[in-house]
């Protein structure tokens, strides 16, 4: 079932396209990846998901409601977590999520649950805090209420390796329960990791959306050795390994590496802008 549905969406900024005509769906309990370089249109996408901009055309629905019309109803349904958030500098973090539970049906235990799994000091004023602290505000009040649906843009970023083990611990716990899950993140070892669907958007276009499990099955291999003239190649492979290692012992290797292609790699090819390797061994 469908649960997030976005068509032919395009985003102007005054004469600047941001982004070009998407379409994309994303299923109930799945966790999207969403990558792309800085400026591709990955969070002019999630701001108007979450309706704090509109779109020039097309649209976007959550659970068959739309952003712009329904987006009330909406943000009953839907937590989310900025790339970047602001929040009253004087007020403690406590207060500030006291504050929050005013628009959730939650209570005070969630807060103090969460403050500890996240080791979030309470009675610190936000302006006290450090930057992996201060997201972790932003993460516990997403967090505060059920939510069918949540939308995280960076969610990780300024988080420490073990918070960042935690948070995702706690995103499959949500995944168990059939929440949808929207991720836009440049740490793409962790949108590998946790990801069903990956999409990658360049310019503002959807240029490619990778099934993980089929790219895990397809076992294809990047394949880089240096001769001993100092000449270096780098090709993908996705035949008989035995073959390809028949060939390569006729050539004269100073090095040799073969690993499974990821999605960074994947990525990589999709931002190169002059690819001149020779992409066949000789």
């Amino acid at each position: 079932m469908s649960v997030i549905s976005i068509k032919n969406f395009s985003k102007k900024y005054g004469d600047f396209l941001a982004v070009d005509n998407i379409s994309l769906t994303v299923n109930k309990g799945e966790i999207i990846g969403f990558v792309g370089k800085n400026g591709a249109g990955k969070s002019t996408t999630i701001r108007s998901m979450v309706n704090m901009i509109f779109p020039t055309k097309g649209e976007i629905l959550i659970n068959d409601l739309d952003s712009v019309k329904d987006s009330k109803k909406i943000k009953k349904q839907l937590s989310y977590v900025p790339s970047e958030s602001s929040f009253y500098d004087n007020m403690k973090v406590e207060e500030l999520l006291d504050f929050c539970l005013k628009f959730c049906h939650a209570d005070k235990e969630r807060i103090s649950a969460l403050a500890n799994y996240f080791e979030l000091d309470l009675k610190k004023k936000i302006s006290e805090l450090s930057l992996g602290n201060a997201k972790k505000v932003s993460i516990v009040q997403a967090f505060l209420k059920e939510s069918d649906v949540i939308v995280l843009d960076e969610p990780t970023s300024g988080l420490d390796p073990l918070m960042q083990n935690k948070f995702f611990d706690l995103l499959l716990k949500e995944k168990e329960k059939g929440v949808t899950i929207f991720l836009s993140s440049h740490n793409l070892s962790e949108i590998e990791k946790y990801c069903d669907k990956v999409i990658i958007i360049k310019d503002g276009k959807i240029v490619d959306m990778l099934e993980m499990k089929n790219v895990k099955l397809k076992h294809k291999q990047t394949v880089s050795y240096v001769l001993k003239n100092n000449e270096q190649k780098s090709f993908d492979f996705d035949g008989d390994i035995n073959e390809l290692l028949k060939e390569l012992s006729k050539l004269d290797l100073i090095s040799l590496e073969v690993k499974n292609k990821t999605v960074e790699d994947e990525f990589i090819d999709y931002y190169k802008e002059d690819d001149h390797h020779d992409k066949r061994f000789e």
